[in-house]
């Protein structure tokens, strides 16, 4: 059955401890500015309670007066999982529509002007895609629960260390030029995704330095984490959840995937995914895979949806 037009989505009946933000009803009218019926709410129920993801075309989402967003269909794009998992926690109605993989979606690009996803509009604002720009977006909608920390040095570190996991250059960016090579090597010419992989920079002597580099991000979020850990703080940040955790536990699975009930990416790309780099294995330290494992278990839709 349908969530009724209007009516909560209640986001709470995911699997969530208590406190950890989201709350029965949502607030609609920071949601909406205006009482009035969603053209189309993203989620259903199915059985028990249970809300499930559902993409609206693109034409149904595009000027839809509320909160919306393109993602990746079908993989575990972690920018668009930790977007969407932003939107959870807040609290935040939104709908959805897919961007479809080796596809050339034309027209979510001409309206978000960028060439891969997630892509996120509010109202009648730009659309926006990255993810500093959708994360200080959520924050703005919604400031409370926080994602960023109030104090100005914890915030200022909050946004560094989530750009050394999400931004140009950084630990995910080395890892992807990684993930891409092997289609470089492919004597049957042109694919998806080597051309997939040039759009994001790829050459040759940047993947000769790509774990090398992934090792280093590792190494400096595990001494982060450890000394976190060792002041008696089980986050990345301060005393509470940051965004820095979602995105490490997004993240997490371009190195070593969830298993498929929780993370149920087709079969044929879970061995891309799964780091195999010995210098990038070594700086994968266990307590960077088991805070990722608490964070999803109480922070995350399980399954993910995709």
């Amino acid at each position: 059955m349908g969530v009724p037009n209007g009516g909560p989505s209640r986001l709470h009946s995911r699997n969530r401890s208590p406190g950890t933000g989201g709350r029965p009803g949502h607030d609609q009218q920071a949601c909406r500015g205006r009482q009035e019926p969603l053209a189309a709410l993203t989620y259903s129920h199915r059985g028990e309670g249970r809300i499930m993801l559902e993409y609206r075309s693109f034409d149904e989402i595009v000027n839809h007066p509320g909160l919306r967003i393109v993602l990746v269909q079908g993989m575990p794009s972690p920018w668009g999982q930790a977007a969407k998992t932003f939107f959870e926690i807040k609290g935040l109605d939104y709908v959805a529509a897919p961007w479809t993989v080796f596809e050339p979606n034309d027209p979510i690009r001409a309206w978000g002007a960028a060439d891969s996803a997630p892509i996120v509009a509010w109202r009648d604002e730009r659309p926006i895609h990255s993810w500093l720009d959708i994360l200080l977006l959520v924050e703005r909608i919604k400031p409370s629960p926080a994602l960023l920390p109030s104090d100005v040095m914890l915030r200022a570190q909050a946004i560094g260390l989530s750009n050394e996991i999400c931004g140009r250059g950084g630990l995910a960016w080395n890892r992807r030029l990684q993930m891409v090579q092997p289609a470089f090597a492919d004597e049957a010419g042109p694919n998806p995704v080597a051309t997939m992989g040039l759009k994001y920079g790829y050459a040759d002597e940047e993947v000769a330095h790509a774990g090398e580099r992934v090792a280093k991000s590792l190494r400096a979020l595990t001494t982060q984490l450890k000394a976190q850990y060792a002041a008696g703080n089980p986050y990345f940040v301060g005393d509470q959840l940051s965004a820095v955790d979602i995105y490490w536990t997004a993240f997490g699975n371009f190195f070593d995937p969830l298993p498929s009930p929780h993370c149920p990416m087709p079969d044929d790309f879970r061995p891309t995914f799964t780091a195999s780099d010995p210098v990038v294995l070594e700086a994968l330290d266990p307590i960077l895979l088991e805070h990722r494992d608490r964070i999803f278990k109480e922070h995350f839709r399980d399954p993910m949806e995709l």
